[in-house]
């Protein structure tokens, strides 16, 4: 297995963390999250309502 499929492989993995409109701008790592300290925060556009962390692989999903 190369690093890029492991990689995408852990991405897939993870679950969706849902956003509210009222929590807008999304960002990586959220607070809540037991490891926010984990990489620089970073906000990310949920272009068509979805993004991923390009850290860690986090998925984010625009609620409702």
């Amino acid at each position: 297995m190369t690093a890029a499929s492991e990689q995408t492989n852990t991405a897939a993995s993870k679950p969706v963390l849902k956003v509210s409109k009222e929590a807008l701008p999304a960002c990586c790592p959220p607070k809540e999250q037991e490891h926010w300290n984990q990489h620089p925060r970073v906000y990310l556009e949920l272009s068509d309502g979805k993004a991923s962390c390009p850290y860690c692989g986090n998925r984010f999903e625009l609620a409702g």
